[in-house]
């Protein structure tokens, strides 16, 4: 007989001789009721409520202690209370399809320590902080950052052979090709080719693209003046029409800004935050604003502020806008959450470190986070935040999911002392997850 595996994993706190715990769903990160939770020592046990909860009062408790976790249609697996600490109290636990033929279960010490990923494509231009948007399993890819930095510091120290030499190389100029794009690269997922569009669009980067009814929105960004010396807030917006291929241009858009937040609700586009200024040495003046475009009525109305101005990446998930991270002269870890139909913000926790700029898709109401080497999960009805390895090394992609896979697509890598953009696009099935060993994972309050 064969067995397939829903992981689902177990959150458990310790105190001196009372066990609370949940009991998930790995594949649907759902509560588990009727779960069996069995304390061998004193031949004591529980089962797990509606909500996957379960208390276990035990009367002296040794860390070779054993506890079991059983349900019908799962393999039951025994750990010691030592091992649930040296595991974060996270148990993986498989479950039986009885219609296969072998039994395979994956243990702790089975799962493999990264994701795995392949290379399946590769853009026409390569390009970081652009903006893009999925509509019919194709993903429209619009304008984008294609410039090449040297690290003047970092190539000192990694070619100078003498103090003197490092003194010299440190006060040379910073090495920099600016460029941003002008094209839409559509990435066609069920085909898996590439094509350019003749369009032309703005020559712009750090902005973003939403769709709603076959329209593609590019809002916001900046882009270069011809001497690639000065940078200007766009205060356009670029309407394509997939169905009549006709690019149109709106002049009337109220935050002009980079980094910032956009989502598709409905009939409307949502704006929130993002950077807006720049002094003469550098310091970004960061927003708090967010506004809503009725693309019907073509009016734009504010909504509440954001809890903190800040650069700031988002998703929606259901009647919710997530924002993850950000930078507002430092890099930021909360996680809070704007209820659109309340107009209530409301503070959801903090990630294990901050992530300036991370790449976000979501599905099934768990948010896939991915950021140069790392990905991080965290289920919305839960709230468990999972970090998982992954050896790729990319910052500022775009993520997307589609039909059980994610679709990493540009970015940018960092290589000792200079920083390119990637035209590549890489795949990660989402089943990687349950084989994959988690290096950190907790529960929100």
């Amino acid at each position: 007989m064969r067995f397939a595996f829903v992981l689902f994993f177990l959150v458990v706190t310790l105190t001196a001789q009372n066990i609370k715990g949940t009991v998930l769903d790995r594949d649907t990160n759902m509560p588990l009721e009727h779960v069996n939770v069995y304390y061998k020592t004193s031949a004591k046990g529980t089962s797990t409520n509606n909500n996957g909860k379960f208390e276990l009062q035990i009367i002296k408790a040794s860390e070779t202690d054993f506890i079991s976790f059983s349900s019908v249609g799962y393999a039951t697996e025994n750990y010691t209370l030592k091992q649930l600490k040296s595991l974060n109290y996270i148990v993986f636990l498989s479950k039986i399809n009885e219609e296969l033929d072998e039994v395979v279960v994956y243990s702790e010490l089975d799962l493999q320590d990264a994701l795995q990923f392949k290379k399946i494509g590769t853009l026409k231009e390569s390009i970081h902080h652009f903006g893009a948007t999925l509509v019919d399993d194709k993903i429209y890819v619009i304008g984008g950052d294609k410039t090449i930095k040297d690290d003047v510091k970092k190539r000192a120290l990694q070619e100078s052979e003498s103090i003197g030499e490092l003194f010299k190389n440190v006060s040379k100029p910073e090495l920099i090709w600016k460029h941003y794009s002008d094209k839409l690269q559509v990435y066609d997922t069920e085909n898996d080719t590439v094509i350019v569009s003749d369009l032309n669009f703005r020559k712009r980067a750090y902005h973003n693209v939403v769709a709603i009814d076959n329209k593609v929105y590019v809002l916001g960004g900046k882009s270069l003046s011809n001497s690639q010396n000065t940078e200007y807030l766009e205060n356009k917006i670029e309407v394509f029409d997939l169905e009549t291929n006709v690019l149109e241009v709106d002049n009337t858009y109220p935050h002009q800004a980079i980094n910032f937040t956009s989502v598709a609700y409905q009939n409307n586009i949502i704006v929130m935050g993002g950077s807006n200024k720049q002094n003469s040495n550098g310091d970004k003046m960061y927003s708090n604003k967010s506004f809503i475009y009725n693309i019907t009525s073509g009016y734009w109305y504010a909504l509440k502020n954001m809890t903190t101005p800040k650069e700031v990446q988002g998703v929606l998930v259901k009647n919710k806008i997530f924002l993850i991270g950000g930078f507002n002269g430092g890099i930021l870890k909360a996680i809070e959450s704007y209820n659109l139909e309340t107009g209530i913000w409301n503070a959801e926790g903090n990630l294990f470190y901050g992530i300036e700029n991370p790449s976000l898709t979501v599905s099934n109401n768990i948010i896939y986070m991915f950021n140069n080497g790392r990905f991080l999960t965290y289920n919305v009805d839960t709230k468990v935040l999972n970090e998982y390895d992954i050896r790729l090394n990319l910052k500022a992609a775009s993520l997307f999911c589609i039909y059980g896979v994610l679709y990493i697509v540009g970015g940018s890598t960092e290589v000792y002392y200079q920083t390119t953009p990637s035209p590549n696009i890489y795949a990660v099935d989402l089943s990687e997850f349950s084989k994959t060993r988690i290096l950190q994972s907790k529960k929100m309050i």
